[in-house]
């Protein structure tokens, strides 16, 4: 992720650098509303930039899923992003309207304005009447902005209240857009700041358009058929299949969005691995409202929809790996157990299954998949036993700083291991997980 967060800080940077040659004469300037007015400026358009690159992020768009390495890792700057985006307009906003109250209230002198030398018949002076409503339009849908970036941040409220929301930013982004073209500088209109704003803007209205119309992930999205409601009141989880005839088959350790009836689509690991028979495995925790009584909702020949897969939570390196599954964090490693038992293994593979419910029946079924997977398996009982340490694994392999390690669990549990790794000096970069909490 920090690598994610240098590229965005680089555009940035880069953008700064362009709108500072449209402004050569920054370095001279002696008031302070002399730089009021360029600070105005760069705020809005850096502001503009965030919420655009935010925008796309959850467009669910395979070129960028790719390059965030996998669609958690997409929604998880969206969020930083948009937040980054969301203050830095307030700066803008500050900018904006703290000088003007303090020129009324008599403590700054107005700037002088020199005489325009705007060409009656150009374009912008068609477009300069514009700027009063463009300066209210963006001044209200900040607050709304704000508002609406706080209520998906903090306030405990349901998914589809959360989706409609975004779907309101979307809304507001539009304007936010037209406020930005509108009261771009003239002095800009011959650099290069002005085209690259312009697309920047044009980009964000189209993922705007495309959020609003209901059209993000569409092409992912499948119908298909419950086959199979299993329920374990022992650990309290619920094995659901889907026959998806138009699935396109998915790798071991990628997600899905699963929608039964009424409900909002929920992320759930695959548990199952690529067949012929075009269908999907899911084992689910009852954590909630919803997957607590999942099995009781979903009928066998009952119609849901599936989108997907998700994810690149792929095992594709060359190192021996070290998995580490946490409750039902398991699941992405029950369907890479399954892969592995179709192919020849060379094994380098141990796996550490942590639960404080454990089902003898689902440790059975894993025990036997890691035999003909070759993987070394162990089950830590959080009953009877501490919790799952980096020492512990260092123990029975010394050699883990040349590992890899694969984790799914709670949050908790990850940050507790990641900071043992740092403190042995273990390269985090061969600590590979999912960010499954998406707000």
């Amino acid at each position: 992720m920090n690598k994610l967060y240098s590229m965005v800080l680089a555009l940035v940077l880069a953008i700064i650098f362009i709108w500072l040659q449209a402004e050569p004469s920054l370095i001279a300037s002696e008031t302070f509303m002399q730089w009021r007015s360029t600070l105005i400026q760069i705020t809005g358009i850096v502001s503009v930039l965030l919420l655009t690159l935010a925008m796309l992020l959850a467009l669910r768009l395979p070129l960028i899923e790719n390059l965030t390495r996998g669609l958690d890792k997409s929604y998880r700057l969206h969020k930083w992003v948009a937040i980054y985006a969301v203050i830095i307009g307030a700066v803008h906003w500050l900018l904006a309207i703290v000088p003007k109250q303090m020129v009324s209230a008599g403590y700054l002198e107005r700037p002088q304005r020199g005489a325009s030398s705007i060409d009656p018949d150009s374009f912008y002076a068609l477009i300069r009447p514009l700027r009063g409503s463009a300066e209210t339009m963006g001044e209200w849908t900040l607050y709304l902005f704000v508002g609406l970036t706080l209520m998906a941040l903090f306030a405990p409220v349901r998914y589809k209240v959360f989706r409609w929301a975004h779907k309101l930013m979307a809304i507001a982004f539009i304007v936010i857009g037209y406020h930005s073209l509108i009261l771009l500088k003239h002095s800009y209109w011959d650099n290069f700041i002005t085209p690259i704003t312009v697309v920047v803007v044009l980009a964000g209205v189209v993922a705007a358009i495309l959020s609003v119309s209901g059209r993000i992930g569409r092409k992912n999205k499948h119908a298909g058929a419950i086959s199979e409601v299993v329920y374990s009141k022992e650990n309290h989880t619920t094995r659901l299949s889907v026959h998806l005839p138009s699935w396109r088959g998915h790798l071991a350790g990628q997600f899905a969005f699963i929608k039964i009836g009424n409900e909002e689509p929920h992320p759930f690991t695959i548990s199952s691995v690529d067949s012929k028979q075009h269908s999907v495995s899911f084992l689910i925790k009852a954590l909630g409202d919803f997957t607590g009584s999942i099995h009781k909702q979903a009928q066998i020949g009952q119609q849901v929809e599936v989108e997907g897969p998700y994810g690149k939570f792929d095992f594709d390196d060359s190192k021996k790996q070290v998995w580490i599954a946490g409750g039902i964090g398991c699941a992405a490693f029950k369907a890479r157990l399954d892969e592995l038992a179709q192919r020849p293994n060379k094994g380098g593979v141990v796996f550490y299954y942590c639960t404080e419910s454990p089902s003898p029946s689902l440790i059975i079924e894993m025990e036997s998949a890691a035999r003909k997977a070759n993987v070394e398996f162990h089950v830590i009982d959080n009953r009877l036993n501490p919790f799952l340490s980096i020492e512990q694994i260092r123990q029975k392999h010394p050699d883990i700083a040349q590992r890899s390690i694969w984790f799914c669990g709670p949050v908790g549990f990850k940050r507790a291991l990641l900071g043992q790794l740092k403190a042995i000096k273990f390269n985090t970069k061969n600590f590979h997980s999912e960010l499954f909490n998406f707000r």
